[in-house]
């Protein structure tokens, strides 16, 4: 690989030793001149100088204070908005749009050894394929001239990713610094559609290809992060039409513009906030690692990737690898047939002329039905 790499880490963690052990791996790859530079880019605020001082003694690290952002809002509102800026300065610290650049977090631990591997083989997980067809099919062109890596993603979830960590080449993650509407606010505003912060990033890239998720964003509320109202409308929607063009077209992207991988138990371990509200932060060992990365291997064994049913059945379908959207479209799924996929895509292909429109509206009606019917009624009960 002949384009440098750098690696820049966003935000603040509470804990001065994980702190460390969240940045030793990186400093070890740059020791090693695998990294060339690492970025530490956070707020200018006073309130969080004693969280940031041990980097004081780290001369191996580039620390950038900003001013953050003046925001009203939910914490949802707020932290995506965060992100958005952090990323965009970090970005500007690094001249070269082809550079291959890993984005962290310090209260994500990676092992360096699988960092050292996905920068040393960026040029062959990153290829987008050169034959832009699914089974003979021309697709939308790509949206991304490389793959970006992500540790997880959900195969029933369109565009739920990791936003925390990723690697890519700095003009492909430059798609990620976007523009946050009032419509994308106000979803966020909705306690059951903070994972919203995740989706709409990812997805606003692939609008203009793949018009058929323009109304999954604008009516994301019916998606409700709740266990219960997950499998009640999983069962609804996998009977659906429409859904399952939306799940093909979400596969065929994920196959050809991304890279899943979460490696083994312990090669990432993520300490975030909410995962610790109580937590005493001056004792790492007592924090606990947050889903997905506290079970890889049950995470990885319920996909069975080679047939489709099992992964989009479960309510969170975690991938950690690229083996079942891999396996969509180079398999054969027993119980997807060949000729039925090969219909899903070529409407998904053509999805731009309107040929879905009718089975989109009859999709949301149902989902503005069950929502109203299955979830509001009930919350309104309950608050009785």
């Amino acid at each position: 690989m002949t384009a440098p790499a750098d690696a820049i880490v966003t935000g603040f963690v509470q804990s001065p030793v994980l702190l460390e052990r969240s940045l030793a791996p990186l400093r070890e790859l740059k020791q090693a001149q695998v990294l060339r530079d690492i970025h530490y880019v956070t707020w200018d605020m006073p309130e969080i100088d004693a969280h940031v001082a041990p980097l004081a003694k780290m001369p191996d690290i580039h620390l950038v204070r900003v001013p953050q952002p003046s925001i009203e809002g939910c914490a949802e509102q707020r932290g995506l908005i965060y992100q958005i800026r952090n990323l965009d300065d970090a970005l500007a610290l690094i001249a070269e749009e082809d550079a291959v650049v890993l984005k962290l977090r310090p209260d994500f631990v990676a092992c360096a050894d699988f960092l050292r591997d996905k920068i040393a083989t960026f040029g062959d997980w990153s290829t987008v394929p050169a034959q832009n067809a699914a089974l003979g099919i021309a697709m939308p062109r790509p949206a991304l001239r490389d793959k970006i890596w992500i540790p997880w993603a959900d195969s029933n979830q369109p565009f739920f990713y990791e936003d925390g960590a990723f690697m890519g080449r700095k003009r492909d993650l430059r798609k990620l610094v976007t523009d946050v509407s009032p419509h994308e606010l106000g979803v966020l505003s909705d306690p059951d559609c903070g994972w919203y912060a995740h989706v709409v990033r990812y997805a606003r890239i692939f609008l203009p290809q793949y018009p058929l998720f323009t109304r999954y964003l604008r009516d994301y509320r019916f998606f409700v992060n709740n266990l219960e109202y997950r499998l009640k409308q999983l069962s609804r929607t996998l009977q659906d039409g429409f859904f399952w063009h939306m799940l093909i077209a979400h596969a065929w992207i994920l196959h050809t513009q991304f890279h899943v991988d979460t490696g083994e138990e312990g090669d990432i371990s993520f300490y975030p906030n909410n995962a610790n509200r109580n937590a005493d932060w001056s004792r790492p060992e007592t924090l606990r690692v947050a889903p997905p990365y506290d079970r890889v291997s049950a995470w990885r064994a319920g996909t069975r990737p080679m047939a489709a049913m099992p992964s989009i059945q479960r309510p969170y379908g975690r991938l950690m690898d690229d083996a079942w959207q891999t396996a969509l479209f180079t398999g054969t799924q027993p119980d997807l047939p060949r000729k039925t996929l090969i219909g899903l895509i070529e409407n998904v292909a053509q999805c731009g002329d309107g040929r879905l429109n009718e089975i989109e509206a009859e999709l949301y009606r149902k989902l503005a039905l069950f929502y109203r019917e299955g979830w509001l009624r009930r919350q309104t009960v309950n608050a009785a």
